[in-house]
């Protein structure tokens, strides 16, 4: 048996509605790079998982915001924990706070990615240390959905540096750069929270992207992909 079937089970049968969804979500066509950073959507994204190891670890939760129009939508948010046939350590759950009964009470993990997908639609997906989110949901969504996520990411942990280099965090954490920038945080580890204060992060990172020059989306990927390959 495969690892995805171990950890997920195979893949499940939708239900038609659902799988109209999904199918629905696919034929949108995915954001230009070419959008100008003040017209530009962005889905700013965090996962909660059982463990560190985004190759094995099961997805407990997804939080995400829209940031568009210089602003961070919060009040339209999108939450959702998953079920989970076993709840994870008692360690695990000291760190997000997610309790069992929240776990066990989940909802299917089918129907919380294709809510996702219907939210965050193909906008750039953002995040820090975005390959930690973005490994952990493609794992899901293949095993769950039988589909792969075309979605652009942009990497904070990448981009910050990359706009504020005298603040000498090449490798810096994310608290280290809340830290730098005063954002409060209401509690470290909870997907929503920890996806609001990478917004505000975020919302800096585009006021800095702008007095730098730069314009599009594609010119602040670029911009992130350049730092990550400095430091290879």
């Amino acid at each position: 048996m495969s690892l995805f079937a171990r950890l997920f089970g195979d893949r499940v049968e939708l239900p038609p509605a659902l799988e109209n969804r999904i199918n629905a979500w696919r034929e949108i066509k995915p954001a230009s790079e070419q959008v100008l950073l003040a017209d530009a959507t962005f889905v700013v994204v965090d996962v909660e998982t059982s463990g560190l190891d985004p190759r094995r670890d099961r997805l407990l939760a997804i939080g995400a915001c829209l940031l568009s129009e210089g602003r961070l939508w919060s009040g339209a948010g999108f939450e959702r924990i998953i079920f989970q046939t076993e709840t994870s350590s008692k360690d695990n759950i000291l760190i997000h706070g997610i309790a069992p009964g929240e776990q066990s009470g989940g909802i299917p993990p089918e129907q919380a990615l294709v809510e996702f997908f219907e939210f965050a639609r193909k906008h750039v997906l953002v995040a820090y240390h975005a390959q930690f989110d973005r490994t952990v949901i493609d794992r899901a969504t293949r095993a769950v959905l039988g589909t792969h996520l075309p979605y652009s990411w942009l990497d904070l942990a990448d981009l910050a540096p990359a706009l504020f280099p005298e603040a000498r965090l090449p490798h810096g954490s994310l608290d280290d750069w809340l830290y730098r920038f005063g954002i409060h945080v209401v509690s470290r580890h909870r997907a929503m929270d920890d996806v609001l204060a990478t917004g505000e992060l975020m919302l800096i990172l585009l006021n800095q992207a702008k007095k730098r020059g730069l314009e599009t989306v594609g010119q602040l990927l670029a911009e992130a992909e350049a730092q990550q390959h400095s430091h290879i």
